[in-house]
């Protein structure tokens, strides 16, 4: 409730405090000013906290008296506390808590860079935005990765309502010197005390990883020392040549106390740990956190990581602690994670992170997660922005897992499953909102997409009181989920819904159930003829196109520039005779190299169908896209979320007639172009059953007349 003052002048006698609290009471003192330097305390009747949620400030003018004309400057405080809370179980780690109520921080890497600026931004408005846009997603907090940031991204930070993990610039490779150890202390000393009164700031981050003794990449790949990414071997120190560095150890202990020292309201953590470094009984030292790195796009391994990093941090464990340290009750929390890392180019993120955040969100002894990152940098393309601040399209509302209250999910994404079995599905739930919650039910629907493209939008449901208990994990419900006996993709959608109607939480998972894709099916008084794609009868593309090995293995064929496939599918001749109406039905999408995820660049192609040579639909395709949305593409390797557009072309009447006064040899011929004549020419993709958005292959279906 104290709020302390020091005012350092060059002239005046004294100093005129108001101070304006959000509610719009104000307060007044006078600090007396003796050699240039006046300080006094206001105690406040009440405290009006700040938080993300409600970022209240205080204003404050001060006017500087006893010159010729009175000195006036405008400024701001917040008050809040940061701290931790030990838990139930005295040996597992602290919770953090923001005003003495449990946070779980919802964090993304912010590296802060500028396509036009680089460490400055162009405009005010960015920076606004880029706060903006993190809120809207569901994080909480961002970690200003290695950089002392503009004070202006500071001032909207407390403004807007954010936490900040500040992080101080590492001195790189081979930068352990005497002269880089100090010019690291001089800037760390500096910015403690420059930014100091920032509300949103909760802790200081000395070192990432090991960036400054011992060298990095480099170093590692010249003794042939790859990080773990999958298997058991994640918490193993990796075999091979390391170099004891201990006087760096100690070196980094010995900053830790100094900036503990100066600033003894915030977290303050020795180094972000990643498992896998190269320094000899690498880990932390004194910490006021302990975190951890990991970077997977592999679901299974994630899981087991998650789960085996959980259980090896107790108090009196080793376990991420270099020798002569050990875990006592610090917050457990994920520094960095991702499923794309540094170098990979561009490609879809949206998977990745769905399902790692559901997984960080399974287990109540962590304390937070920070994801990499908020915007593509030069040479990494994983941000849930573009480096131009652009947005990347999910295929989902990334609050589903990233919100105060979740509802994890103990499944993988998507998975394959023989159709017509039986499965069961955890859900549980995450709370760590502040508000509470009453009378809170879990709902449950299934629904699927079929081999036909036809929705069914509830094939079962269910719902069950649901206790969500708060800052807990617990298990909601076990779902028993009776599989459809036909091909189709179905999602499980779970929802937690209040007394007063309001969802609470989401999240969903889908299952492929595969029943196979019979290339011809009486089904209905109707008649169903499939191609596998890669069984066309003839292509020609101008500018390079599958093998039907690849589309074999991949599940769906592309070619590129202009071009066709054709597939035959063989029909007797009572059956066109018999034929009311034909249907073609195919998922495409236009095709372009790489595998960018789907954003605001969008890569268009005319499109064209022909059955027995008579155009049956004209179209534009708007885009190749690239992300969640294409869940088949997942259970392909290297799908990376590609999928289409099901188009759906209706032959009846003349145009019926027309078809099959071209039919020759009972060959209904489905002709699939972009034609080098109209624009854009942007080549084709076309999807596969279990491939893409939705399980429908080349599909040609002939209704009859009925008697």
């Amino acid at each position: 409730r104290e709020v302390a003052f020091k005012a350092f002048t060059a002239g005046g006698n004294e100093c005129d405090v108001e101070v304006t609290a959000p509610n719009g009471r104000i307060f007044n003192l006078t600090m007396a000013i003796a050699n240039d330097v006046g300080s006094a305390s206001l105690l406040l009747p009440e405290v009006m906290a700040w938080d993300p949620g409600n970022p209240q400030l205080y204003r404050v003018r001060f006017t500087l008296n006893g010159q010729l004309v009175p000195d006036v400057v405008h400024g701001y405080f917040g008050m809040r506390s940061i701290s931790t809370r030990p838990r139930a179980d005295v040996t597992a780690p602290s919770a953090i808590c923001l005003n003495g109520h449990a946070v779980f921080l919802r964090g993304v890497l912010h590296q802060s860079y500028y396509p036009d600026g680089i460490y400055t931004a162009g405009d005010v408005q960015i920076l606004k935005d880029d706060i903006a846009y993190a809120k809207r997603v569901g994080f909480n907090l961002l970690r200003i990765h290695i950089k002392v940031d503009d004070p202006l991204l500071l001032y909207w930070a407390d403004t807007l309502g954010i936490l900040l993990l500040c992080d101080f610039p590492n001195f790189g490779e081979g930068g352990d010197t005497p002269l880089g150890r100090e010019r690291f202390e001089k800037t760390m000393r500096a910015a403690i005390q420059r930014d100091f009164n920032h509300p949103a700031i909760i802790g200081w981050c000395l070192f990432n990883e090991t960036w400054g003794f011992g060298g990095q990449a480099e170093f590692v790949e010249a003794i042939n020392l790859k990080p773990p990414r999958t298997g058991p071997a994640v918490l193993k120190r990796p075999a091979g040549a390391k170099i004891q560095n201990l006087p760096s150890f100690t070196w980094i202990d010995a900053m830790w106390g100094v900036a503990k020292a100066l600033d003894p309201t915030r977290l303050v953590e020795d180094m972000s740990v990643v498992a896998w470094e190269h320094v000899e009984g690498y880990g932390h030292t004194r910490t006021d956190v302990n975190s951890w790195h990991f970077y997977t796009a592999d679901y299974q391994f994630a899981k087991q990581h998650i789960a085996d990093v959980v259980r090896e941090t107790y108090a009196g464990s080793g376990f991420n602690y270099i020798p002569g340290f050990a875990q006592e009750q610090q917050p457990l929390i994920n520094s960095e994670y991702g499923g794309v890392g540094a170098t990979a180019g561009d490609i879809d993120v949206s998977w990745s992170f769905k399902f790692l955040t559901n997984q960080l969100r399974r287990h109540d002894q962590l304390s937070g997660y920070i994801f990499t990152e908020l915007h593509d940098v030069e040479w990494e393309r994983n941000g849930l922005l573009n480096y131009d601040r652009t947005p990347k399209a999910f295929g989902y509302d990334p609050t589903i897992v990233n919100h105060g209250d979740v509802l994890p999910i103990d499944a993988p994404p998507i998975r394959r499953v023989p159709a017509g079995e039986e499965i069961e599905v955890d859900v549980f739930s995450s709370h760590f909102a502040q508000r509470t919650r009453q009378d809170v039910v879990l709902h449950w629907t299934l629904s699927g997409l079929d081999s036909l493209g036809q929705t069914h939008d509830c094939l079962a449901q269910g719902s069950n009181p649901l206790a969500f208990p708060q800052y807990q994990v617990e298990r909601a419900a076990r779902i028993k989920l009776h599989l459809p006996r036909e091909t189709m993709l179905c999602t499980l959608w779970v929802r937690a819904i209040d007394v007063g109607s309001e969802i609470v939480a989401r999240n969903y998972v889908q299952f492929f159930f595969d029943a196979g894709f019979a290339p011809r099916q009486e089904m209905d008084g109707r008649l169903i003829l499939r191609a596998a794609v890669d069984a066309w009868t003839g292509s020609a593309w101008s500018g390079g196109s599958s093998t039907a090995d690849e589309a074999q293995t991949q599940f769906s064929c592309y070619g590129g520039g202009h071009g066709f496939y054709e597939y035959q599918f063989p029909v007797q001749e009572e059956e066109l005779r018999t034929a009311s109406k034909l249907i073609v039905l195919c998922e495409v999408s236009a095709h372009r190299e790489g595998t960018p995820q789907t954003d605001s660049i969008a890569h268009p192609t005319s499109f064209r169908m022909q059955l027995n040579g008579v155009p049956i639909y004209t179209g534009l395709l708007p885009n190749h896209p690239h992300d969640a949305a294409g869940a088949l593409s997942y259970l392909r390797p290297g799908g990376r979320g590609a999928y289409g557009y099901l188009v759906r072309a209706t032959i009846e009447g003349d145009l019926l007639r027309q078809v099959l006064a071209h039919t020759r040899a009972n060959v209904l011929c489905l002709r699939c172009l972009v034609p080098s004549d109209e624009f854009p020419i942007g080549g084709l993709t076309i999807y596969g059953g279990d491939c893409g958005h939705s399980p429908v292959p080349p599909t040609l279906i002939v209704e009859r007349h009925t008697t």
